[in-house]
């Protein structure tokens, strides 16, 4: 009597199953490593050419490139179902209230999503509302500010993403995705002291 030895379909199901985890595994230890590290500064030391914001919520005036003269200035570009940039935005809430109100730094969080304007005010009210931040918000109606980071950054739309503007509106730093918030707010300390 012989017997052949062969390795059972479970076991070969199992060996492609556990090639496919580890496969799997190493991606999202890129994706984490990749995620965990300050991404490049897209477009720092380039001045922006172009800024047009209309308000959603706060504020009742438009806000161009001449406004921010003088001022160092956050925008920020996120989505209301974006849940990276929920996340981020009671952290900018904060750093809003930490420096806002000295008149030299302004907070200009741009909010993404439909071209019903209507539809993106109530949108954007709403998350603000869940969150309970009294955070002014605006628009981007034209894309010229879009236009503006894509032409001197080379930004892709993706949110959230952050820029800092200095006192002459060049880009000093950019932070693509959430969690930024302490490099944030050591990079507006240096240009208000600057």
């Amino acid at each position: 009597m012989s017997y052949s030895v062969s390795t059972p379909a479970f076991a070969q199901r199992r060996s492609s199953t556990g090639c496919f985890v580890v496969v799997l595994i190493v991606i999202a230890m890129g994706l984490f490593l990749w995620r965990g590290s300050p991404p490049a500064d897209q477009g720092a030391g380039e001045k922006l050419p172009a800024l047009d914001l209309v308000p959603l919520t706060g504020p009742s005036r438009p806000v161009t490139l001449d406004d921010l003269k003088g001022k160092v200035a956050l925008v920020t570009f996120f989505a209301t179902r974006c849940g990276p940039c929920r996340a981020e935005l009671p952290h900018l809430d904060d750093l809003y209230d930490e420096f806002a109100r000295t008149g030299d730094f302004v907070v200009l969080p741009v909010s993404s999503g439909g071209e019903d304007f209507g539809a993106l005010r109530a949108d954007t009210k709403n998350l603000l509302s869940r969150l309970r931040l009294d955070l002014p918000t605006y628009a981007d109606p034209t894309g010229t500010t879009r236009r503006a980071f894509r032409q001197v950054a080379g930004w892709r739309g993706a949110v959230p993403t952050t820029f800092i503007l200095d006192r002459q509106g060049v880009i000093r730093k950019s932070w693509a995705g959430a969690g930024w918030d302490n490099e944030m707010r050591a990079t507006i300390k240096r240009l208000l002291d600057e």
